[in-house]
C-alpha cells in the first residue's frame, strides 16, 4: 500500500502555506491557483532566489517530457520535500532572525519614592543626583534568544536570553524571566527587521559586553573542565620528559659509549626543553575554546514604563540623566555608560561629566580626561 505521506517527493498543505506566507512577508503578489500558486516576486527577492518576475510553484514534481511538460509555465517550481526552489527559500527563512512582538497592561504604575529608588539602585562615585520630573510613557524592550557553541577538546552548546531596552541600549538581566508573569496580548503585526536591526546595531557593542557575559557564566563548568585536563596532561608531559632527561643522562655513564655517541645524547637531551614546549603548545591548540553565538529568535515587548529625569551635580557641574522604572522587574533599569555602552549601577565622571562605568573610570575612552581629582600623565618628552 502506497502512502503520499511516505513520498519524498511530494508536498503538503503545510508546506503550500509555508510559501505562501514568505512570499507574502516579503511584499511579492500571491495568487491560489488550483493546486498551486502564482507569484509576482518582487525585484530584491528575485536576485536572492535566482527566479523570474513571474512564477508558479505546486507540489509534487514537474514533469519534464510529454505532453504534460509542454502545458507547463516556463518558470514552475515544486515545493515537494528536498527540491531544489524548496532549499533555496528555506535558507533564505532560515537566515532571517524571526521576531514576534506583544504589549504588557499594568492595572497601576509606580508614581512616588523614586528619589529613594534611585539612591537604591544606582551609585554616583562623584556625584550627587536628585530627581526633576518623571513622567509615564510607552517603552520598548528586546528579548533575544541566542544560541552559542563552545568548541574545544569536547564541546557544549545551549541557549541564552538578553533583554534590552531599546531606547536606551541597557542590558536588563532580569527582564526575559519577569516577563512570564506579565499579562501580554502578542501582536499579529511584524516589526520592521530593517529598523529593529538598525536599532540593535546602534547598541552593538553593549549587546556584545552583555553577551559575553552571560556566556561567560553558562560556560564556567566547561571551562574548568578544559582547563583541568589541559593542567593534567601538562603535568604528565613535563612528568614524562623529566623521567626521559633522566634516563638518558643516567646512560651517558655506561662504559663502552663512543664519544660520537655522547655526543649525539647529549645534542638529544638539549632538544628536549623544545620538544616539551611544542607538545604543550599542542595541547593548548587542543584544549583552547573558541565561542560563537548567533540570535534564534527576537520578541519586541511594547509596555507603559515611568521616565525619571535626574540631575547629577559633579561639582559645580550639572548633567542630565534618564532612567526607567521598569515594570516587569519592578525596578530601575541599569544605565549606560557612555565610553563603552556596558549596562551598569555603579559610575563615574570624567572632567567633561562623561558618564562612566568603572572599567572606564579613570581614562574616559571620548574625550580621554580622567575623572576630577585625578592628574593628567604628563607626556614623555622626546630628544
Amino acid at each position: 500500500m502506497n502512502s503520499d505521506r511516505n513520498n519524498p517527493h511530494d508536498s503538503s498543505p503545510e508546506l503550500v502555506t509555508f510559501i505562501q506566507r514568505f512570499f507574502d512577508r516579503h511584499g511579492a503578489a500571491v495568487e491560489a491557483n488550483g493546486p498551486g500558486l502564482d507569484i509576482l516576486v518582487p525585484e530584491r527577492l528575485m536576485d536572492r532566489l535566482s527566479v523570474r518576475e513571474f512564477i508558479r510553484v505546486q507540489g509534487g514534481p514537474i514533469p519534464t517530457a510529454g505532453p504534460k511538460a509542454q502545458a507547463q509555465p516556463q518558470q514552475t517550481y515544486s515545493i515537494a520535500y528536498g527540491s531544489e526552489f524548496l532549499e533555496r527559500v528555506l535558507r533564505l527563512a532560515c537566515g532571517e532572525v524571526p521576531v514576534v512582538s506583544c504589549r504588557l497592561e499594568f492595572n497601576y504604575l509606580k508614581s512616588q519614592g523614586f528619589d529613594a529608588l534611585i539612591r537604591e539602585c544606582v551609585q554616583f562615585k562623584g556625584g550627587l543626583s536628585r530627581v526633576e520630573q518623571w513622567a509615564k510613557v510607552v517603552t520598548h524592550y528586546l528579548v533575544l534568544t541566542c544560541r552559542y557553541l563552545a568548541q574545544s577538546d569536547e564541546q557544549k552548546e545551549g541557549l541564552f536570553e538578553l533583554g534590552v531596552h531599546l531606547e536606551t541600549g541597557a542590558h536588563v538581566p532580569a527582564f526575559s524571566a519577569c516577563l512570564e508573569t506579565a499579562a501580554r496580548c502578542f501582536s499579529r503585526g511584524i516589526p520592521e527587521s530593517n529598523r529593529l536591526a538598525g536599532q540593535v546595531q546602534k547598541f552593538f557593542p553593549g549587546l556584545r559586553n552583555a553577551a559575553a557575559n552571560v556566556i561567560r557564566q553558562e560556560t564556567a563548568a566547561f571551562l574548568e573542565s578544559m582547563n583541568r585536563k589541559f593542567r593534567r596532561d601538562v603535568l604528565n608531559l613535563q612528568e614524562y620528559y623529566a623521567s626521559l632527561e633522566k634516563e638518558m643522562r643516567q646512560s651517558l655513564d655506561r662504559s663502552g659509549l663512543s664519544e660520537q655517541r655522547v655526543q649525539d645524547r647529549l645534542a638529544k637531551i638539549a632538544l628536549i626543553p623544545e620538544e616539551l614546549a611544542r607538545k604543550r603548545d599542542d595541547l593548548f591548540k587542543k584544549y583552547g575554546i573558541r565561542i560563537s553565538a548567533v540570535p534564534c529568535a527576537a520578541l519586541l515587548v511594547s509596555t507603559p514604563a515611568v521616565k525619571v529625569l535626574l540631575s547629577v551635580a559633579i561639582g559645580k557641574k550639572q548633567k542630565s540623566l534618564s532612567a526607567f522604572y521598569n515594570p516587569v522587574t519592578k525596578t530601575l533599569d541599569p544605565l549606560v555608560c557612555e565610553g563603552c555602552q556596558s549596562s551598569s549601577t555603579r559610575f563615574s565622571f570624567c572632567g567633561e561629566t562623561h558618564l562612566l562605568c568603572q572599567d572606564c573610570a579613570g581614562h574616559c575612552p571620548i574625550c580621554f580626561k580622567p575623572k576630577p581629582g585625578m592628574s593628567q600623565p604628563t607626556p614623555a618628552s622626546t630628544g
